[in-house]
């Protein structure tokens, strides 16, 4: 007899590694697929650390998705004994009339977050490695901070593992389709599964499995940069930051950690069509120059280059994500579209694909993130 999963996960990284996680919690019985072995560099989850914020510039329907994200990334560290989130606080620098500033305080009025505004001179006098002219204010959110991203993946799939989850890796899956009696099955390389319900988070690639989804793969780049002052540390309360120059150019941060701090740039990257084209760090000449503008001129203490690394955002037109169901069915889910923002969300969004699964109601109103909102 073949075995039918309550639920198949294609793509196994952020999300589905949560998702899975969380079905199995559910009682369900899991089936695991990915191309390669997560955590792993070929998707957006590498590169150790990602940012996680509550007062949210990208919009208010997003701060109950991550207000439940955060509650469920302390439960996992505490669940693994694994130190997922480090409480370092977030800083946001912008010109106070951006979209994003706006909307970031306006998020925090609306939900009652703590956030604490600083002028520009008042942000230099805490942190004097940061200079601003007067046209910027900052932003500072105490209870934000960063993440390991693949401590919490191998956190996840570990306890997934053990809660008998069957985990199929280095198995690209290479079509599925529904049956009559409404099973989905699953062709990978290395064989076919079926599955009642099926959650497509697939990340980047998954046009090689949708090619009409409104998603453009788009390489990305982050740097390390040697740091010779101790004030860039994370022991010495530097926080995680965001920086939105008048320019246009936003930049993302980390505080530094064993003699380097590490820094990427949010916008720009190269649109890509396959796998083959997410090229190394350094392929472009640009690769090693992306960062030169914030710190030539608003972050001091760093000695250089270091190392870069490469990854790859799944964007969206208007770079929200996509939950729903794949038009026309009700038992395949697709989380996509995380458009380089998502990864703070990865618990929550797994929870939600296993709650759908279980049948369970959604207590997040998940009408923004529908597919027809591009239809229109």
């Amino acid at each position: 007899m073949t075995t039918t999963y309550d639920l198949a996960i294609v793509g196994t990284g952020s999300v589905g590694a949560a998702a899975g996680y969380y079905a199995s919690q559910a009682g369900l019985n899991v089936l695991e697929l990915d191309a390669h072995v997560p955590p792993h560099d070929a998707g957006s989850h590498h590169g150790q650390t990602r940012l996680i914020r509550h007062a949210y510039g990208e919009g208010d329907q997003y701060v109950p998705l991550v207000l439940e994200s955060q509650r469920l990334w302390n439960e996992l560290a505490i669940n693994s004994g694994q130190p997922i989130f480090h409480q370092t606080g977030i800083l946001t620098v912008a010109q106070p009339t951006t979209p994003f500033f706006t909307t970031l305080v306006h998020s925090a009025h609306e939900f009652q977050l703590p956030l604490e505004t600083l002028t520009a001179p008042a942000l230099q006098a805490r942190y004097p490695n940061w200079h601003f002219s007067d046209q910027y204010q900052a932003l500072f959110e105490p209870t934000g901070g960063y993440l390991e991203s693949e401590t919490a993946i191998s956190a996840y799939l570990q306890l997934a593992r053990h809660a008998g989850v069957r985990q199929e890796f280095n198995q690209p899956v290479t079509g599925f389709q529904r049956l009559a009696n409404g099973t989905v099955e699953i062709r990978t390389t290395q064989g076919t599964y079926q599955a009642r319900q099926v959650a497509i988070t697939a990340g980047t690639w998954v046009k090689e499995l949708l090619p009409d989804l409104p998603v453009q793969p788009v390489r990305k780049v982050f740097s390390w940069f040697h740091t010779t002052d101790q004030r860039l540390t994370e022991a010495a309360g530097f926080p995680g930051f965001t920086v939105e120059l008048a320019t246009g150019n936003t930049y993302y941060g980390f505080p530094g950690t064993d003699g380097t701090i590490k820094i990427g740039k949010h916008n720009g990257g190269q649109p890509i069509r396959n796998p083959h084209e997410r090229t190394p760090f350094g392929t472009y000449e640009a690769d090693d120059h992306e960062i030169d503008e914030l710190l030539a001129t608003h972050l001091t203490g760093t000695a250089g280059l270091d190392h870069g690394g490469a990854c790859s955002y799944d964007l969206t037109p208007d770079e929200n994500f996509i939950i729903d169901y794949l038009p026309g069915t009700d038992n395949i889910q697709l989380v996509t579209g995380l458009s380089g923002h998502g990864f703070k969300f990865a618990s929550v969004l797994g929870q939600i694909v296993a709650d759908r699964a279980a049948h369970q109601p959604e207590p997040f109103d998940l009408t923004p993130f529908r597919l027809q909102r591009f239809h229109h």
